[in-house]
């Protein structure tokens, strides 16, 4: 088997199999499919957007992740909207008047996506990088048929202070003539295709990252953004750089995590496992009301952690070798089990899941996942002629001074986003990433406990039920709640039933196994999305 794809949009599913059958590499294969992913959900990715990614090249040995977060402009500062809070939403989220922190120019971050894409494909590919961009040229000019997965988003209701999609999408004229049609979204079943954005990405295709960061598309954007109010100057795209090293680590039951470092969550799952890696998941049995409480109070200990000190490492002292220490996990399963009270501030439930996720292994023993998005859902800003949309990751930071996640100029955000790759004996065992804000964290880490602890094949993995805890609420999938919800309350959790029995709330896990004696490779996309996967034989 040449390799396997898994992404969450099956056209751009079908771009990595295409690179694979032509030669193509993990890492080519990933980077087609990651640039597919911005015409065929582009509400969520784009050059415009930014994001993680996790890379084993084997050949070489080289084991990285590469930040390609957005940063704030040169020109934000820390006070910059103090005066403007109407109020604190879920998820540690704040409310600007206008909603400046969510739509249009103020929102969007340095994006870094461009960058990245290139960085890796020209370190670990094996084609060139215009054979990359192609499939993606291809399918914006020639377009296909809107899902109805995707008319569902695009007409989605603006809900507890943010923007409705509808409202997004009218925020600029270019976008609107884009994505609209009589003041609508476009709906299912019609043909959909960014013309601009193709040539665009002719321009990306011949002129790589140059383009955007010190080249004439930077110019435009800066041009336009300056004549708009917004903060993007020439001089933050010059001035751009991505975060490149090693993967923070971790051993887990004979297994090595490999997750991204802060202000991504990989220092989190680790930690997460950590505390697990003290109970006997497979004797508690999946699904287990005691199973259940053990899962939830491990999750609750590490976004208690996280409201604590997760920043941006460039400009907060992120204590990460404390997060994932066996010493500290044993502290947490003290406390988890004398039954005492873990507070998690500032949070409340939130609903997101507009990101998206790349996951590939190949024979040749390489494995990548890329995790990238706009936002939640995005600005709404396209720049007339160019085609796509921008990321609103401004929305993200804490509106406040002396705060671990206040704003400042060139700093990135915190993010749920953990492209994770586990090892065994120091080769590939599992990739896997997802969309779904910080569901994805816990979307992850169910997935490696469920093939580790319960003998769970990638398809079982992905597939299972999962709960989600990250305050004083326990978010239980449909399938499982009827069987747990009355132990789990006398534990004093309390407990919030899904409405559906496979639900997008819980993220969109998509993830890669290699058998580690037969070699084997199987993908699993997961059944809550309309995502696919491709084996290339």
């Amino acid at each position: 088997m040449k390799g396997v794809v898994v992404c969450p949009a099956v056209e751009a599913v079908d771009v990595g199999r295409r690179v694979l059958e032509d030669g193509g590499n993990a890492i080519d294969a990933a980077v087609a499919t990651a640039l597919a992913q911005g015409v065929a959900e582009p509400l969520v990715s784009s050059i415009g957007g930014n994001g993680t990614l996790q890379v084993l090249h084997a050949p070489s040995g080289q084991h990285i992740t590469i930040d390609f977060y957005g940063r704030a402009p040169l020109a934000a500062t820390t006070e910059m909207w103090v005066d403007k809070v109407v109020r604190r939403l879920p998820a540690d989220m704040w409310e600007l008047k206008g909603l400046i922190n969510q739509v249009g120019y103020l929102a969007v971050t340095v994006p870094g996506t461009l960058m990245a894409l290139h960085e890796v494909a020209t370190r670990f590919g094996n084609l060139p990088w215009a054979e990359l961009v192609a499939p993606a040229i291809e399918l914006a000019d020639k377009g296909f048929p809107i899902p109805g997965e995707q008319e569902e988003q695009w007409l989605r209701d603006g809900t507890l202070g943010y923007s409705s999609t509808l409202e997004i999408l009218n925020t600029t004229p270019a976008s609107a003539k884009i994505f609209l049609r009589d003041g609508m979204p476009v709906p299912s079943g019609e043909n959909f295709a960014m013309k601009d954005y193709a040539e665009t990405l002719r321009v990306v295709a011949k002129e790589g990252p140059d383009a955007l960061y010190g080249g004439e598309l930077g110019r435009i954007i800066a041009e336009d953004f300056g004549r708009n109010g917004g903060l993007i100057t020439e001089e933050d795209f010059r001035s751009y750089r991505l975060r490149i090293g090693p993967p923070v680590r971790s051993d887990y039951r004979g297994y090595t995590v490999c997750g991204n470092v802060p202000p991504g969550s990989g220092a989190q799952i680790i930690e997460t496992l950590n505390i697990l890696e003290g109970y006997d998941l497979a004797g508690l049995g999946f699904g287990t009301p005691e199973y259940c409480h053990v899962m939830a109070q491990a999750q609750r200990a590490g976004f208690s952690d996280r409201a604590r000190y997760l920043a941006d490492p460039d400009f907060v002292d992120v204590p990460v070798e404390k997060m994932i220490s066996k010493d500290h996990a044993r502290e947490w399963r003290e406390l988890i089990d004398r039954g005492e009270e873990i507070e998690v501030p500032g949070l409340d439930r939130a609903e997101g899941r507009d990101t998206t996720n790349v996951s590939v292994m190949d024979e040749e023993g390489n494995a990548i996942a890329i995790t990238h998005t706009l936002g939640s859902p995005c600005s709404g800003v396209v720049v007339e002629g160019l085609g796509f949309l921008f990321n609103n990751s401004m929305h993200v930071f804490h509106p406040f001074p002396g705060h671990p996640n206040s704003i400042a100029p060139g700093k990135s955000r915190t993010t749920g986003m953990s492209p994770t790759i586990v090892l065994k004996d120091g080769k590939p065992f599992i990739v896997t990433g997802a969309p779904g804000a910080v569901k994805i964290l816990t979307g992850n880490l169910q997935t490696i406990v469920n093939v580790i602890d319960h003998g769970m094949t990638i398809v079982e993995a992905v597939s299972a039920p999962r709960i989600h805890s990250e305050g004083r609420w326990v978010d239980v999938e449909a399938r499982l709640y009827h069987s747990v919800r009355e132990e789990m309350e006398a534990r004093g959790h309390e407990v919030v039933k899904s409405n559906l029995s496979h639900d997008p709330f819980f993220s969109l896990v998509h993830a890669v196994h290699r058998d580690p004696d037969s070699g084997r490779l199987s993908g699993a996309a997961d059944p809550r999305g309309r995502g696919g996967h491709a084996e290339v034989r």
